[in-house]
């Protein structure tokens, strides 16, 4: 898979001549596993005692080294063994990045402890049938010891097993493949996938803002904390923590927007690409004119900028090649984990077009063009205590509130951008809540195709079916009879 992914870039990129991590891009053809390049079976069966082909003490290991069709390195002990033994790897020229010591756990467990599970052939004529001559992988494992280097070869006709040797020695062994496929992997392997980790639930950082831009959209997507969320008192109609404030003003759909606003948090990789970069390597992959760029800060304070390149697909899945601005890795991550590469505003956003919770209404006005012009003012915060006054007279505050329930109903059925009005509003509505923290203007305008434009704040954005408006007018104009307001349209 992840070799697919390689080559896939290197071809796209024409990176043959880029040298560095990026000579692993290319695609390296598997051996032959016929007759004529692997012991028979029978071969395979002929001894069977156990061997054991390593066995250091984990802490006396001084450095664990790997040559395979993949490159080289060089894996060492970082700092003390622990006070129960416990080494930790680390891989030499990586140091400075976030590695999986799960593992390196691994390597070091294979590299310090490594059996055989039989006996293939003493003094063997031909090395290549079992892919000794040219093997796999070459492991030396130094520790205080003493030095050993074992030799990986083919997989074996029996399943789950390959063949290896001593370096120098002269017999063949069989081994479990899932002790020594640990060393068929490169140095990339081993760094974490993750790109950034998911905080704890009690010490979860308050995201302020994400920014997405891409250079297929005229405008950024920017969409910012709900501040009113941190008020005990205030109550808001939507459950979303953050709205959207550009291209336009808009509520968010609080599932549908979950991973835009909080998805790089525990964000995780297929697989890493390339570590350090060159400066052609981020090119080939699009990163050095990124067609998105992600950026999240925090309250802790913290920025996190996350820069999307080029569009791989294979037969194995859809990746997009990424990196983070202050970390020098290129991964290679599913496609449906970073939606910001492909994201619409109307994907995310709310219907709702009033968010305001009724008894947090301290001005209400209604303009109908040619018609009525209507005033609510309130005060209170509970139904207990709320009052409200239209044109300046007491009114019945459960009217009021059914009325408010109507204009929630207000559905954003079709999200527009670069759409201007024409004419004069049917009708204008402004909102303003009592403690001055939200303004809302919403402007209603007659449109084609029996719909009407919603203008949020003098931007146009949406449009919902002009039957909608005409409730509205028809509604209003019962506030004062005992009529019930019609509710459906």
């Amino acid at each position: 898979m992840k070799k697919n992914i390689k080559a896939l870039i290197a071809c796209a990129a024409a990176l043959a001549l880029a040298g560095g991590g990026y000579a692993a891009l290319m695609l390296t053809d598997d051996k032959d596993t016929d007759s004529s390049s692997s012991a028979s079976t029978e071969e395979s069966s002929d001894v069977s005692v156990p061997v054991s082909l390593l066995e250091f003490e984990k802490a006396d290991i001084q450095s664990i080294t790997v040559k395979n069709a993949e490159g080289e390195y060089k894996a060492v002990p970082v700092g003390e063994p622990a006070e129960d033994g416990t080494v930790t790897l680390t891989i030499e020229g990586l140091e400075d990045l976030d590695i999986n010591t799960t593992l390196t756990s691994t390597l070091l467990n294979n590299g310090s402890a490594l059996n055989s599970d039989s006996t293939v052939e003493e003094n063997p004529s031909d090395l290549e049938k079992y892919g000794l001559k040219d093997p796999a992988a070459e492991v030396t494992v130094k520790a205080g010891a003493g030095e050993k280097t074992i030799l990986v070869g083919d997989e074996s006709p029996v399943s789950g097993e390959a063949y290896c040797m001593e370096k120098g020695g002269d017999t063949v062994y069989l081994a479990a493949s899932s002790s020594l496929s640990v060393f068929r992997n490169n140095k990339e392997y081993f760094i974490s996938t993750t790109l950034l980790e998911e905080p704890a639930d009690d010490s979860y950082p308050k995201i302020e803002e994400v920014k997405i831009e891409r250079t297929d959209l005229d405008y950024d997507i920017v969409l910012e904390y709900d501040k009113s969320a941190d008020d005990a008192d205030t109550t808001s109609g939507t459950l979303a923590t953050h709205y959207m404030t550009q291209p336009v003003f808009a509520y968010l759909d609080a599932e549908k927007a979950q991973d835009a606003t909080h998805g790089m948090f525990g964000l995780t990789a297929h697989s890493v690409m390339t570590a350090h970069p060159t400066d052609d390597e981020i090119a080939a992959s699009g990163l050095d004119k990124p067609s998105c760029v992600v950026t999240m800060k925090t309250d802790e304070p913290a920025e996190y900028t996350l820069k999307i390149g080029k569009k791989l697909e294979s037969a194995d899945g859809t990746f997009y090649l990424a990196m983070f601005e202050d970390n020098d890795v290129i991964y290679a991550i599913s496609t449906d984990s970073v939606c910001w590469a492909e994201l619409q505003p109307g994907d995310i956003t709310s219907k709702m077009i009033f968010g305001t919770y009724v008894w947090d209404i301290g001005k209400l006005s209604i303009d109908v063009n040619g018609g009525e012009s209507v005033s609510f003012e309130g005060s209170g915060s509970s139904a207990d205590d709320y009052k409200v006054t239209k044109n300046g007279k007491e009114c019945d505050t459960e009217r009021f509130r059914s009325f408010y329930t109507f204009l929630l109903k207000t559905s954003a059925e079709d999200f527009v951008i670069d759409e201007e009005p024409t004419g004069e509003p049917v009708v204008s509505i402004e909102l303003e809540t009592q403690d001055g923290s939200t303004n809302q203007t919403i402007e209603f305008y007659r449109t084609d195709g029996k719909k009407a434009l919603i203008s949020v704040n003098g931007t146009p954005c949406f449009k919902c079916r002009m039957s909608y408006v005409d409730l509205l007018i028809d509604n209003l104009a019962k506030f004062d009879t005992d009529e019930e307001f019609v509710m459906n349209w």
